[in-house]
C-alpha cells in the first residue's frame, strides 16, 4: 500500500472514531432528544437487572422502588425483603403462590393492577403471594417455587407460562448452566454470554462491554432489530376507530417459538421442569395448575386478517396426557378482543392493566368454580 493510501486510511479511521466519540458525548448529554423506548434502550445497565442467586442465577433487588419504563408505559414497582412484588412482611401461609416472568410479575403496570395483587384483593381470607420474576424461564419457576414457595405451605400453586417466550427463555438458562460462569443470569444473557473462561469467548466479552458503556453501540444495536423487523414487514398495525394501535410481530413470535415443538431440545426442558414442579408440589400437598397466557398475535392477528398462531398446543396436549391440570387463557382474551377491548400495549408485548385484570377474573372464575378440587373454601357466589 502507498503512503498516500495509508494516509486516506488513518485519516479515515481517525475521522472514524472522532465522529463515534462525538456521537457518544452528544447522546450522553442530550438523551431526552430521543424517544422513551430508545432512551431505555441506551440507558440500561447491569445493575438494573437485579442481584445474582446462586441457584436462581438472578433476583430483584430486595426492598427497592424501582421504575419500569417504555414509550407505551411508566410505571413504578416496589419489591420486599426477597426480592418479590408483595407487601412485607409475608403471611406465615399463603393460601395460593404465583410463579411465572413478567407477566406474572405485573410488567408495564402498578403494584396493585399485577394479576397476582388483583387476585389477592378479591379473596382476604386466602393471603397471595406473587414469586414472579422478570426474566425467567421453566427452571427457575422451580427454584423460586423450591426456594421461597415451598415453605409457605400454599393450598394452589399458579405457574404463570408464557408459551412466547418461555421455550427460549429454558434453552438461554440451560446455557447458562452449562457455562459454570455464575453471578447474575440476567447480566449473562443481555449483556454478553461468555464462558468461565472469557478468553473462549473474546467477541462476547467485548460485546457486552460495548453493551454496558457505550449508547453508540446500544443505538445501532436498536437500529439494526427495527431494520430486521422492518425486513419482515413488521409490526403488523391494527388501528381502531378511535385512533389507537395495536402493533403486532408475528415473525418475531415464530423466531421465539422455534422450541414449542415436540422434537426441540427447548419443549423436552420446559415439559421436564412442569412434570418435576407438579411432583414435588404434589408431595408438598399443593395443587397446581398452569396458566397459559397468551401472546397478543394470538388474539389480534385474526382482525388482521390472519391467522392466529397456538405456540402453546403442543404442551397442553402433553400436560393433558400427563394429567397436569392447566388454564388457557386465550378464549376469555378473544371474547373481550371481539368486543372491543384493548389488552396490551401498543408496541410492547406485555398485556395492559386491562389484560392484567382479566388474567385474574378469569384464573379467579376458575377457581371459584373448581373449589372443592382445590380445597379452597370459597364459594362459586363469593
Amino acid at each position: 500500500m502507498s503512503s498516500r493510501s495509508l494516509i486516506n486510511v488513518s485519516f479515515f479511521l481517525s475521522s472514524l472514531v472522532l465522529s463515534l466519540v462525538l456521537a457518544e458525548g452528544l447522546l450522553r448529554l442530550f438523551p431526552s432528544v430521543l424517544s422513551a423506548g430508545l432512551q431505555k434502550e441506551l440507558q440500561t445497565v447491569p445493575e438494573d437487572l437485579g442481584v445474582s442467586h446462586p441457584y436462581i442465577g438472578h433476583l430483584h433487588k430486595p426492598n427497592n422502588t424501582g421504575v419500569i419504563w417504555s414509550g407505551d408505559f411508566r410505571a413504578v414497582h416496589h419489591t420486599d425483603n426477597h426480592g418479590f412484588r408483595n407487601a412485607w412482611p409475608w403471611p406465615e401461609r399463603a393460601e395460593i403462590v404465583a410463579v411465572g416472568d413478567s407477566l406474572t410479575f405485573g410488567y408495564g403496570v402498578e403494584d396493585d393492577q399485577a394479576w397476582p395483587a388483583i387476585l389477592d384483593e378479591a379473596l382476604p381470607q386466602m393471603p397471595v403471594v406473587n414469586l414472579g420474576l422478570i426474566g425467567a424461564g421453566t427452571q427457575q419457576y422451580l427454584r423460586v417455587y423450591e426456594t421461597f414457595g415451598i415453605p409457605l405451605h400454599p393450598q394452589v400453586l399458579l405457574v404463570g407460562f408464557f408459551a412466547g417466550n418461555d421455550f427460549t427463555d429454558a434453552g438461554l438458562f440451560e446455557r447458562w448452566l452449562e457455562s459454570g460462569v455464575g453471578g447474575n443470569y440476567m447480566v449473562w444473557r443481555d449483556f454478553g454470554r461468555h464462558t468461565r473462561s472469557s478468553l473462549r469467548s473474546p467477541i462476547g466479552s467485548i460485546r457486552g462491554l460495548l453493551r454496558t458503556n457505550s449508547y453508540v453501540y446500544n443505538l445501532l444495536r436498536y437500529g439494526r432489530n427495527v431494520y430486521r423487523r422492518w425486513l419482515s414487514s413488521e409490526p403488523k398495525v391494527l388501528r381502531f376507530e378511535d385512533g389507537t394501535q395495536l402493533h403486532l410481530t408475528p415473525t418475531l413470535l415464530m423466531s421465539h417459538t422455534t422450541g414449542a415443538q415436540p422434537d426441540h431440545p427447548e419443549f423436552g426442558l420446559v415439559l421436564r421442569d412442569l412434570q418435576t414442579l407438579h411432583s414435588i408440589a404434589k408431595e408438598n400437598g399443593t395443587h397446581v395448575l398452569i396458566v397459559f397466557q397468551p401472546a397478543k398475535e394470538e388474539i389480534y392477528m385474526p382482525f388482521v386478517g390472519e391467522v392466529a398462531p397456538d405456540p402453546g398446543g403442543p404442551l397442553r396436549a402433553a400436560l393433558e396426557d400427563l394429567d397436569i391440570p392447566y388454564l388457557d387463557l386465550a378464549e376469555s382474551f378473544r371474547q373481550q378482543a371481539a368486543a372491543g377491548e384493548r389488552l396490551f400495549f401498543t408496541a410492547d408485548g406485555h398485556p395492559n392493566a386491562r389484560g392484567y385484570a382479566l388474567i385474574a377474573e378469569t384464573v379467579l372464575s376458575h377457581l371459584k368454580h373448581n373449589a372443592r378440587q382445590y380445597g379452597l373454601a370459597i364459594a362459586e357466589k363469593d
